[in-house]
């Protein structure tokens, strides 16, 4: 791994035998949730194709830069679609979907992440694709539990957040809810994706038969708020956003973002921390007397009012320096640049020089293994980059392929066509 982003990885792998080595997933899929489960796969070992429309996947074209050429490649793209190969072809073309039908013959794991309905009505959907290939393990993520009431909905990662009530848990009580800055239910959901495809791998190492592996986001987002809803489900009294900030719903003072002179900063603390916090602030006649019984919870708003006009006082370094004595959690508000420079994830960053998307760094998966660290031997695929690669490695013949491309089934990128010449 990098240890800098100063130099560019030549892509090549640490070892021969990784975690998923072997399997063969193709993967239908678009926007995030679904392409960051394949790029996590891929990573894992296995050999992902993602199957693209002429068209490609929407995140193509997704946010960038304003000042990028219009053909620029997506950062969103490039972050998302690692280690995987694409082929671009057209299902409503002439020959088409028996190409298709031959990958999926030799593939272990379907991953899918279009609307229901959409891969059923080319004859790809799951009854009938594990019907034909018991072994196969397929993986659907929706918006919602594609087998529930609720499945022709659509849905994104704000729009669950706003559905689940993640988003109805931050900010100041009185002003909007305020959403988390990341697609976090996207991600989340990927993740679980994965944990469902390995686990029912596993199971079909024992029983020899596949089957069909549901993730949806609302799901996910409520799993996500595994505590919290509990807390929901059981009290008397459910919880409220506080008037001050205070970053969770079911805690007391002074848990939360503060602002000081110079940035921001987050505190942690027990109750039992509380005066040893306010007499460090000098905020002790303030503070003490709001502590009685279960105070720290019932007078957070009154308790973080005067933590936040003191500390709006202070410098950052000077919070640090008044508040570390007393032995509570606190950190400066970094920025996400300031957070990519920490050294403690320095092996978490690495960079490609690359035709495509030129040379640019991305952030891996968390993961570490002892003897088979994570893959990074493929960058985001170009549109059709291995159309050619994948028929032929499928067993398609050289003139059937001229055939696909000629009739336009089969897309083929620049980049393809440099390296068949």
């Amino acid at each position: 791994m990098l240890n800098n982003s100063d130099a560019t990885t030549n892509l090549e792998t640490d070892s021969d035998v990784h975690p998923l080595s072997g399997i063969q997933v193709l993967a239908f899929t678009h926007y995030a949730a679904g392409p960051i489960a394949a790029q996590y796969l891929g990573s894992l070992g296995a050999k992902v194709i993602k199957i693209e429309a002429p068209t490609g996947d929407f995140q193509r074209g997704g946010i960038k830069e304003p000042t990028a050429p219009d053909d620029a490649p997506s950062p969103y793209f490039l972050g998302m679609n690692r280690n995987q190969r694409s082929l671009s072809i057209n299902l409503k073309k002439p020959g088409a979907r028996s190409v298709i039908r031959k990958l999926v013959s030799q593939a272990d794991v379907i991953l899918e992440n279009f609307r229901p309905g959409v891969l059923e009505r080319m004859g790809l959907g799951n009854k009938e694709i594990i019907s034909e290939h018991p072994a196969m393990v397929y993986c659907s993520i929706a918006a919602y539990d594609p087998a529930g009431p609720s499945k022709d909905k659509p849905g994104q990662d704000l729009i669950i957040q706003a559905l689940s009530g993640i988003a109805s848990l931050g900010g100041p009580a009185g002003g909007p809810p305020i959403p988390a800055g990341a697609y976090v239910v996207d991600t989340y959901t990927a993740s679980q994706a994965v944990i469902g495809i390995q686990a029912a791998l596993r199971q079909r190492d024992q029983t020899g038969r596949g089957q069909w592996v549901r993730v949806d986001m609302m799901s996910c987002a409520l799993h996500l708020l595994a505590s919290e809803s509990t807390y929901f489900l059981n009290a008397q009294t459910p919880p409220t956003r506080a008037r001050n900030g205070i970053s969770h719903v079911c805690h007391g003072a002074p848990y939360g973002i503060y602002a000081t002179v110079d940035g921001a900063v987050a505190l942690v603390a027990h109750a039992a921390s509380l005066p040893d916090v306010a007499a460090a602030l000098g905020l002790s006649d303030q503070i003490v007397p709001l502590l009685e019984g279960k105070g720290a919870l019932t007078n957070r708003d009154q308790i973080a009012e005067r933590l936040s006009n003191r500390i709006r006082q202070l410098t950052t370094d000077e919070v640090f320096s008044n508040l570390s004595p007393t032995g509570i959690l606190l950190a400066p508000v970094r920025s996400v640049g300031e957070a990519l420079a920490d050294p403690s994830v320095r092996d978490l960053i690495r960079e490609v020089n690359h035709t495509y998307g030129g040379r640019y760094r991305v952030a891996v998966e968390p993961l570490k293994f002892t003897d088979s660290p994570l893959i990074f031997d493929r960058p985001a695929p170009a549109l059709g980059e291995h159309s050619i690669e994948v028929l032929r490695d499928a067993g398609v013949g050289a003139d059937d392929i001229k055939d696909l491309i000629s009739n336009g089934a089969v897309r083929v990128a620049a980049v393809s066509l440099g390296r068949e010449s």
